[in-house]
């Protein structure tokens, strides 16, 4: 059950941009935002501020990244829990966190359907997203900054 809970949570915080880089073009706002945790999986559409386009690979990466922190989380909770003699407490914080993870996730997963652009063809939902070959035709330089919590 492990095997897939733990990339269902990973999903959901890749998704939420809990942490991540957002990558922003110097050219007053005509090449959209991209998103990224730590690779490129969200790409903000120029047509409507409430579209966004996703990467297949960027999501999929992400998430192989995500469930490395959880879990570590994961084992440093059973370590706790078998340390102790009466781990009850901290067992059923356990299973409420991950209970409140898995809400989070599917808040998130609906929220991001909804904002989801149609299509799936280059420059839209894609198996990639390049922004070096996007950028590099314009002539634009492209930084990434960290954020925190940014949808």
């Amino acid at each position: 059950m492990k095997y897939i809970i733990i990339p269902f949570i990973a999903l959901g915080f890749v998704l939420s941009s809990f942490i991540g880089v957002g990558y922003y073009c110097n050219d007053w706002g005509m090449t959209p935002e991209y998103f990224g945790s730590p690779f490129i999986f969200k790409q903000k559409s120029l047509g409507s501020s409430l579209t966004y386009f996703y990467s297949v690979s960027g999501l999929l990466l992400n998430i192989a990244i995500w469930c490395v922190p959880i879990l570590l989380i994961r084992k440093l909770f059973l370590i706790i829990i078998l340390k102790k003699d009466k781990g009850n407490s901290i067992k059923k914080i356990y299973k409420v966190l991950i209970v409140l993870l898995m809400i989070f996730t599917t808040f998130n997963i609906a929220f991001d359907y909804i904002t989801l652009g149609s299509g799936f063809e280059k420059g839209r939902n894609y198996w990639y997203i390049n922004l070096d070959k996007g950028t590099s035709n314009w002539e634009l330089d492209c930084r990434g900054e960290w954020i925190m919590i940014k949808k």
